[in-house]
């Protein structure tokens, strides 16, 4: 029997064995995911996910599959009572959808990620996956596009950008930034009182569509800009034109990626968004960063700034699949299904929940 034939029978014979059960007990998900779940950007420390934790006060629910040798696979969800729903941990949800990205899990081997997804609460509904690096991913649907550059692809030179614009558009853009550039503009960095500024333009500008709209979302992103000061990864970029504060972004800088999450600004000033996109690659480019990741989003000017694009996977379980083409959309009560009857105790007692 050839190599390959005989791990995979190994492996399938593993997964047969492996015992599951959900962990609630937040202290013991804090100790699951800062042991296991590997980290590859500032969202994926505990930290991160905890300032919306505190917040959003999501009931956490980690799915552990485990044998003789231990923890095989970690799947890190939150139960959304509202929407009776597990989403990814801490369950930041903006118009009833999570917003932080890239969510990592934690499989021993490839062929633990598919018995992950196999095992999960039937009412699950995960986003924005990256599935490019990963191996033993099941068939998963287009969530939706993340919009990035990589600056070490161009030598780090912005002129190498600047040429996938067009000539009469990179001149439309070289002509908005010397027009507010003649009024006299100022960058400044880190000034904490920005971020009110930078919520204030932001709730002017997209009103009950804004992030912000949503208090606990404000608070928590409050919380991320103090945790990123003081961990040295903040990049509180704000533009003042003629002593007025005309924009402001909140980024970050970790592991050579420069990730900008969200801005504001103020409607007198048209144009001035094109500053703050230059100013973030120009930065990027001086300080030779691997990668901008500008996330993801419906926002036109990502695809006429020709960056690059990056799509996001989703898992949606069947029976949230079925209700998505059911034309009756049921309100009464749901049973958590992880398997053919068998029900998961909601009822909060104990720190973990035990399936087989």
């Amino acid at each position: 029997m050839p190599a390959t034939a005989i791990t995979k029978k190994r492996c399938k014979e593993e997964c047969a064995v492996l015992k599951k059960r959900f962990v609630t007990d937040l202290e013991e998900c804090q100790r699951l995911w800062k042991k296991f779940i590997p980290v590859k950007s500032l969202s994926d420390l505990w930290d991160f996910r905890f300032c919306f934790q505190r917040h959003f006060n999501h009931r956490p629910f980690f799915l552990v599959l485990e044998d003789e040798e231990g923890i095989a696979g970690i799947l890190p969800l939150s139960y959304l009572a509202q929407a009776d729903t597990f989403v990814f941990f801490p369950g930041e949800t903006w118009k009833e959808r999570t917003w932080i990205e890239r969510t990592p899990i934690y499989a021993r081997e490839h062929e633990i990620v598919q018995e992950l997804f196999h095992r999960c609460p039937e009412r699950t509904y995960l986003r924005y996956m990256d599935v490019s690096q990963g191996c033993g991913f099941p068939d998963l649907d287009l969530d939706e596009i993340g919009y990035v550059l990589y600056p070490s692809s161009l030598d780090f030179d912005l002129g190498k950008y600047e040429k996938r614009f067009s000539h009469k558009k990179i001149k439309e853009i070289r002509k908005a930034i010397t027009s507010l550039s003649a009024k006299g503009n100022l960058f400044n960095s880190n000034r904490l009182d920005d971020f009110e500024v930078l919520v204030e333009m932001n709730l002017e500008r997209f009103g009950a569509s804004s992030y912000f709209h949503d208090e606990r979302f404000k608070d928590g992103f409050r919380d991320v800009m103090f945790f990123l000061y003081r961990k040295g990864c903040l990049r509180l970029f704000s533009l003042e034109i003629n002593g007025k504060t005309a924009a402001v972004d909140l980024g970050a800088l970790y592991l050579g990626t420069y990730t900008v999450y969200l801005g504001g600004t103020d409607r007198d000033y048209p144009g001035v968004a094109k500053v703050m996109n230059m100013h973030h690659l120009e930065f990027a480019c001086k300080h030779r960063i691997h990668k901008v990741d500008f996330l993801c989003g419906d926002f036109h000017w990502k695809k006429l700034w020709h960056l690059d694009p990056e799509p996001l996977h989703k898992f949606v379980s069947p029976a949230l699949s079925a209700e998505d083409r059911s034309e009756e959309n049921s309100k009464g009560g749901f049973v958590f299904l992880s398997g053919p009857g068998e029900k998961l105790d909601l009822s909060g007692q104990g720190s973990g929940l035990h399936a087989r």
